[in-house]
């Protein structure tokens, strides 16, 4: 199915749409679940996209492609998109699809992996919010790594705080997990060395 001005786009792309498009465009025409004052745009059998919807979902692909230019054209191969997404989707619901085990072992092995992943950057930006590198910490990496820099202090002020910042975020990530597992109860009930 061709994609509106979708150029080579990330799997997390695909996964993140497939995500929002079927929470906000796949429901029901169920009234008492949307609200009144919400404008639909489009009626895909039973199933409706607002407005509102479509916006958030176009911004979040002018997001991930820069270069696509919001025009009516592009809006209407954005919602020609949704409309043959969307019957795809009504298509695989009505053969049952939806439902086979292997459909449902990989959308879990998508949601803990999408989930993992942002609990991952929301503690990176946390944890990166509270490294401070000082001059005396980039002095001393220097001074230890000078003959591999091959280069003045100045120049490599930079790339010796990005270095630095990174390894103390590996060590407090570290440190994190380890606190995880040592806070949880974790019983091994069996002995995966035994044959």
């Amino acid at each position: 199915m061709p994609t509106p001005d979708i150029k080579h786009k990330s799997l997390y792309y695909y996964i993140a749409m497939f995500f929002i498009a079927s929470l906000m465009g796949c429901t029901s025409d169920d009234s008492s679940a949307r609200s009144g004052d919400t404008e639909i745009l489009v009626k895909i059998n039973d199933s409706i996209i607002t407005l509102e919807e479509f916006n958030v979902l176009i911004k979040f692909e002018a997001d991930i492609d820069p270069e696509l230019d919001l025009t009516a054209e592009s809006k209407n191969r954005f919602l020609e998109y949704l409309i043959r997404k969307e019957l795809m989707i009504q298509e695989a619901s009505r053969l049952k699809l939806n439902r086979k085990k292997d459909f449902i072992r990989t959308i879990e092995r998508h949601w803990e992996c999408t989930l993992v992943r942002n609990l991952l950057a929301h503690k990176t930006k946390e944890f990166k919010r509270r490294i401070l590198i000082t001059e005396d910490d980039i002095g001393t990496y220097y001074s230890t790594n000078k003959s591999r820099l091959d280069r003045p202090l100045e120049e490599a002020r930079d790339e010796i705080r990005s270095i630095l910042e990174s390894k103390e975020l590996e060590k407090r990530l570290e440190q994190w997990t380890r606190d995880l597992r040592e806070s949880a109860r974790i019983e091994i009930k069996i002995n995966m060395n035994s044959p």
